[in-house]
């Protein structure tokens, strides 16, 4: 973990140097989204000093960005920044037949919406009414791009207009970071997917000074965090990112060094899926405890797969094999019973999460499973995973866990003999 981080900061890093090639309003967004205080931004100081002193026909919206970045860190650009908005606003926008230009440029848009936000009233509602009217016009272009779409939603979302679309997490928590956005547990967990991909850096510039300020922030939470803090709902969040894990899951075709063996993580049973729980929340909850015996129901003792006593929460592992729909029925009926069991009036538990394995990754039922189960008293939530295609079962197991090999594996076989 410690090199995995080592090389994200040494990446970020590099990708999120200074250029002098990028504009202004970019380079200025950078220094903003990863320093809180203009002491910490020199290059923002004069970006933004640049920005103020020009005037007349060379002035640019760019030029107001910059200066909206620098006011939320420094109130002594204030001035300036509402001369900048002055200017904005007595120009036109979404002419017919003209380029839009200020209208979907998200740096610029972002730029201007935390100015606004950091100016003092009466200066800030006037701002904030004008620039609303602009929000309240746009269209989405006809060549989407990801990155600056979630930077204008990000613009809309702090001056309080209606969303047209998602903020990437990454962004979510690099803003959350700066006091812009709430808390988000779920975009904490998609960012550092995000982020530790490193599959966003064509980006630029400014994304990589995004991951870099967010990473930071995900850091400093993680070494303050304290088992006690965490609730049903952020261990719910933690294994719903288990489907994603899977994409890592070791299931070679040959070995990886020339000193090892073929690793194949064959998931068989219920046991082995209570197994990768446990090692997934064993390091979080010290208190975890596996096959906890409960309160006796007269001659039956009933235990459940795995308890966290400090969240009275039961987390109950499942296996569904192949079959017709009755599996699916079986799995609900044992939960209902789990959950009837566990949490009786007197029971130190009042919270069950299920974790199905689906063996034969039957998706298209996955939403009526969880709807069943979600119906139970006492269930939270239900997180249901496909066994990933690549982990090929039985008799396909001696053919190359390749796209080729499983297409032959699939292939039927040719009848040697008549009926």
């Amino acid at each position: 973990m410690t090199d995995l981080l080592s090389r994200l900061h040494a990446t970020l890093a590099a990708a999120s140097a200074d250029d002098g090639s990028q504009p202004d309003h970019a380079r200025a967004y950078a220094q903003w989204i990863e320093r809180h205080r203009l002491a910490d931004a020199g290059k923002l100081h004069t970006l933004a000093d640049e920005a103020a002193a020009v005037v007349g026909a060379a002035r640019q919206t760019a030029h107001a960005a910059v200066l909206g970045y620098a006011v939320s860190v420094d109130a002594s650009y204030s001035a300036a920044f509402q001369g900048a908005v002055d200017w904005l606003s007595s120009r036109s926008y979404f002419v017919p037949g003209r380029p839009l230009q200020f209208e979907v440029d998200g740096l610029a848009l972002l730029g201007v919406a935390v100015g606004i936000a950091h100016l003092p009233e009466p200066a800030r509602s006037n701002a904030k009414a004008w620039f609303l009217g602009i929000l309240r016009q746009q269209r989405a272009p006809a060549d989407h791009h990801e990155w600056n779409d979630s930077l204008v939603s990000a613009a809309r979302h702090i001056s309080g207009a209606d969303s047209h679309g998602p903020i990437s997490p990454d962004l979510i928590v690099a803003l959350q970071a700066k006091g812009l956005i709430q808390p988000d547990v779920h975009a904490r967990t998609e960012a550092w997917g995000i982020i530790s991909s490193l599959d966003a850096l064509s980006d630029g510039l400014t994304r990589a000074s995004t991951q870099r300020a967010a990473l930071t922030f995900l850091l400093s939470n993680a070494a303050t965090l304290q088992p006690d803090a965490i609730t049903v709902e952020d261990t719910i969040v933690l294994l719903n990112g288990l489907n994603r894990s899977l994409r890592r899951w070791a299931w070679e075709s040959e070995p990886r060094t020339p000193r090892s063996a073929v690793a194949r993580w064959n998931v068989e049973n219920e046991y082995h899926v209570q197994a990768w729980l446990w090692s997934v929340l064993a390091p979080i909850f010290p208190d975890l405890d596996d096959e906890e015996w409960l309160k006796s129901l007269g001659h039956h003792q009933p235990r459940g797969d795995l308890a966290i006593p400090s969240l009275q929460l039961i987390v109950e592992a499942k296996f569904l094999r192949a079959g017709g729909p009755s599996v699916f029925s079986k799995v609900i009926q044992e939960v209902a019973a789990d959950a009837s069991t566990y949490l009786l009036q007197d029971s130190p538990y009042r919270h069950l999460v299920a974790v199905v394995w689906d063996d034969i990754a039957r998706t298209e039922e996955h939403a009526e499973l969880r709807k069943g189960l979600l119906r139970i008293n006492g269930v939270r939530d239900a997180i249901i995973i496909s066994r990933p295609s690549r982990m090929v079962r039985g008799d396909r197991e001696s053919v190359s866990a390749t796209p080729a090999g499983v297409e032959r594996a699939l292939k039927p076989k040719r009848q040697t003999g008549g009926l």
